[in-house]
């Protein structure tokens, strides 16, 4: 599996490749993996830039923007996605980190 990484940048294209089996908790058939969103934070935003989703589906855009740093503004039109995002965000939140 893979996903293919475009933009409008000058400059190559990327292939970003990782297990399925990384993330086992899926709750959107288009569901990103973290690890990819945390990438492209940590290649393309600036600092304290503001990231909108505007179809946050599982979170995982959120959940990375977290890890690195960023605030974020985000929106899903499905009432059962959006619940379920909710529910992945606040469960990340909570989670105490050591390190």
């Amino acid at each position: 599996m893979f996903d293919y990484a475009w933009t409008s940048f000058n400059g190559s294209n990327k292939i970003f490749r990782q297990s399925v089996k990384l993330e086992n908790n899926r709750i959107h058939e288009c569901q990103k993996p973290i690890k990819l969103y945390r990438w492209i934070l940590q290649n393309y935003a600036k600092p304290n830039d503001i990231i909108f989703d505007s179809h946050v589906g599982s979170a995982s855009s959120l959940i990375a923007c977290h890890e690195e740093g960023f605030k974020y503004i985000a929106c899903e039109l499905d009432e059962d996605y959006y619940k379920d995002s909710c529910n992945r965000l606040e469960t990340h939140l909570s989670q105490l980190k050591l390190f």
